[in-house]
């Protein structure tokens, strides 16, 4: 019989297989995380890091001289856009920029998703970031954005694992979307915690990724309770795998954690719609 826990083992054996076709964590953008995430960051380090990849150049600038900045100057310098946008929302960029490539796939099967879980994630990320600033955590805003960007990552590991164990195990039963949804449902969060300990992350970015959807969670970990939250927009709001159009909000732990009202959650459903309407995803 083929079962999950066979699954389970060849999706460790995908994560650890030389040449495996992993996510991967760009190295420049760890760097310019890390360099951000300093007291007393550098922007000229940052600067220098993002000039180096010319991808990099062009996702920074194309938000600096969005339609949002129509009518003033354009800008053709990074330097000139941390100025303009601002050190956060250039490290976002990049990270958005970098984690993207993750999601383009030429394989059918993964196709099937990349399009939903990348919505997902960019809803997500902004979410997140969205509630540590109105709730006073703005120390926590820029890693609830990366922590809502890839709390998922796992989902898209699974996925690249099951493509893997369809190619080389010809005798294997076929997996169909339905398996394929139980096994990326029930493995993602520990798969893309393990994925991110191989990244070198930092461990808060790995424990929202293990336990975001964990019922016995850490209720004092304020980067969790802030991207599960945004998680559970999402999945009202229809953005995403999971669905539930009928959850209330205020009556979730994680609200109340937060201390949100009907009119914040409100106003949160209606500011991730608009940044996903508005976003080129």
């Amino acid at each position: 019989m083929f079962e999950i826990a066979s699954i389970h083992d060849r999706v460790r054996e995908f994560l650890e297989e030389p040449g495996s076709d992993l996510p991967v964590f760009d190295r420049t953008a760890l760097l310019v995380h890390q360099e951000a995430a300093r007291p007393d960051p550098d922007t000229d380090k940052v600067v220098s890091l993002i000039i180096q990849d010319q991808v990099l150049v062009a996702e920074v600038l194309k938000v600096a001289n969005s339609s949002f900045f129509r009518g003033i100057k354009k800008i053709s310098r990074i330097q000139d856009a941390v100025v303009r946008i601002g050190l956060r929302e250039v490290v976002n960029c990049v990270m958005m920029a970098t984690q993207r490539k993750n999601y383009a796939s030429r394989n059918p099967f993964v196709q099937q998703y990349t399009s939903t879980l990348w919505k997902h994630s960019v809803a997500c990320a902004f979410g997140a970031q969205w509630l540590a600033r109105r709730c006073g955590h703005d120390d926590l805003a820029p890693e609830a954005f990366i922590a809502g960007l890839i709390h998922d990552v796992g989902k898209l590991l699974v996925l690249k694992a099951l493509v893997s164990v369809g190619e080389k195990d010809r005798g294997a039963p076929r997996i169909t979307r339905t398996a394929a949804d139980e096994f990326v449902d029930a493995m993602h969060p520990e798969c893309g915690c393990l994925l991110l300990e191989k990244w070198n992350l930092p461990e808060p970015y790995c424990m929202v990724c293990r336990d975001h959807h964990r019922k016995d969670y850490d209720t004092s970990n304020t980067l969790l309770v802030l991207v599960r939250l945004a998680n559970l927009v999402c999945m009202k709001l229809g953005i995403g795998l999971r669905q539930d159009r009928d959850l209330i909000l205020v009556t979730c732990n994680e609200a109340g954690l937060l201390g949100l009202t009907d009119i914040t959650l409100a106003e949160l459903e209606i500011a991730v719609e608009d940044h996903v309407a508005k976003a080129e995803i």
